[in-house]
């Protein structure tokens, strides 16, 4: 009788696909592959820290300006959205009123997800909102070019869904994401990013990278 192949145990719960790259990337020694997936997982983790802060600050800063600009508080209403987005609110109202008998447009709004306000900034809309004043959500952006700041949200935003999703990052140039998500922090809000750098883990473990 055939003696089954006993899998290692981290195979067993990671998966051999999963920890294949990292056994490349170590030229197949188990324990420094193992030390390196660890490693991405904490500073994915203290990544995704300060990215919370960047998608929600991007949200609530957006949010009102836009309130302020089309002089209503779902001002979505007033606007003629890409599909995409349109399907997103339709989306999100649609979940509101299976779940409960009452909402308010703040409800939607904490409930849009990053791609949406990153497409707000989008060629689609360049003439009825950022001409229009959306450029002042950001009042540390002083750069008129709204193209230059849609493809630093769009990377943050990559870079968010890359995390989320569990995908490696550790052979990315993780320094300057770090200096991307502290600039974006800083066109929102000067005290916001100088917080955010205060507190952020990234540095630390940058510093003992394996």
């Amino acid at each position: 009788m055939r003696k089954e192949k006993r899998m290692s145990p981290e195979i067993a719960w990671f998966s051999a696909a999963r920890l294949a790259e990292y056994h490349a990337a170590r030229h197949g020694d188990r324990e420094a592959a193992l030390r390196l997936h660890c490693w991405n997982t904490e500073i994915s983790s203290a990544f995704y820290e300060a990215l919370q802060f960047v998608e929600v600050g991007l949200r609530n800063a957006v949010h009102h300006r836009l309130q302020e600009q089309l002089g209503r508080v779902d001002w979505w209403s007033t606007l003629t959205l890409h599909h995409a987005g349109a399907d997103m609110i339709a989306t999100v109202e649609d979940k509101l009123d299976r779940f409960t008998t009452s909402w308010t447009p703040d409800d939607v709004v904490a409930r849009l997800p990053f791609g949406f306000w990153v497409a707000l900034f989008g060629p689609a809309y360049e003439h009825p909102l950022w001409y229009g004043g959306l450029r002042r959500a950001l009042p540390g952006y002083t750069d008129r070019r709204r193209l230059r700041l849609h493809r630093e949200l769009e990377s943050l935003r990559l870079f968010r869904n890359r995390i989320a999703h569990h995908r490696p990052i550790y052979h990315r140039h993780l320094e300057a994401d770090h200096r991307s998500v502290l600039r974006m922090l800083g066109y929102l809000s000067a005290p916001l990013g100088a917080l955010v750098e205060k507190h952020s883990r990234v540095p630390m473990l940058l510093a003992c990278r394996p």
